[in-house]
């Protein structure tokens, strides 16, 4: 049966999405949601969607690996990713960015409970540095008795496995777990994230330096804690759901 079109939907879509065009279907019906208080179904997104021909970002989808455990450190998650509480279990790794004077890697650490961005940093080098500042930030934000049996699960990677890495975690009794080798969905959290940092914002520009891509990072963290609502977060952003779990 053919439906009717209505001009109100149509423009209510259109205007949501000219606001931030990296917004898919879900997202659309959400923020309509907040900002009119009109409930529309996927499928009326979708259709109106089509009227406009618009569509979302859309991500690649990576291959899934098989398991080969690493004998020396545990993984202790094992593709659990829910989380009852905040800073019970944190994803962290490290992505590069390349600009036009070489790349830039971000070290990114991810709470699975809100999927909240707790710490972050950059540098032009790779190295234990980056991912030590990344963890000393997140300890001076979350203190102790905030982050008590607190796990901090990353891959194998040569900074995650390193003595110094090992030994700052023990010194703040945080749990350390990786993934088993060669298989990235153990560790999917933060490495969907950085799928969406380089989908929603990287990739929409060009020919920047170091200093655009910092600041392209610093805008987006404040944009996927503090405005990007989520569906699995019962339509909050990550700061709005952390915030109901810490009252």
């Amino acid at each position: 049966m053919y439906k009717a079109f209505n001009q109100d939907i149509s423009d209510m879509v259109l205007k949501q999405y000219q606001k931030d065009s990296r917004q898919g279907i879900v997202r659309l019906r959400m923020n309509i949601k907040r900002d009119c208080g009109v409930y529309l179904s996927k499928k009326t997104i979708y259709r109106y969607m089509k009227i406009h021909n618009i569509q979302s970002i859309i991500r690649k989808k990576k291959k899934k690996y098989g398991k080969v455990q690493h004998h020396a450190i545990p993984n202790l998650i094992k593709r659990n990713f829910n989380a009852l509480v905040p800073n019970e279990k944190w994803s962290i790794d490290v992505t590069y960015i390349h600009t036009t004077v070489g790349v830039e890697y971000l070290c990114a650490i991810k709470d699975m409970y809100d999927k909240s961005i707790v710490s972050y940093n950059s540098s032009k080098f790779n190295d234990n540095e980056l991912v030590l500042t990344t963890i000393d930030k997140a300890i001076r934000k979350i203190p102790y008795g905030s982050r008590k049996g607190l796990t901090i699960h990353s891959d194998q990677g040569s900074q995650f496995t390193s003595l110094a890495y090992g030994i700052r975690l023990k010194k703040h009794r945080i749990n350390h777990s990786v993934s088993y080798r060669g298989s990235c969905v153990d560790n999917v959290p933060i490495e969907s994230w950085f799928s969406a940092l380089k989908t929603e914002c990287i990739y929409l520009n060009h020919k920047f330096d170091r200093l655009i891509a910092r600041k392209l990072i610093d805008g987006y963290v404040k944009y996927y804690n503090y405005e990007r609502l989520q569906e699995q977060l019962n339509e909050l952003t990550p700061i709005e759901f952390r915030m109901l779990a810490l009252v």
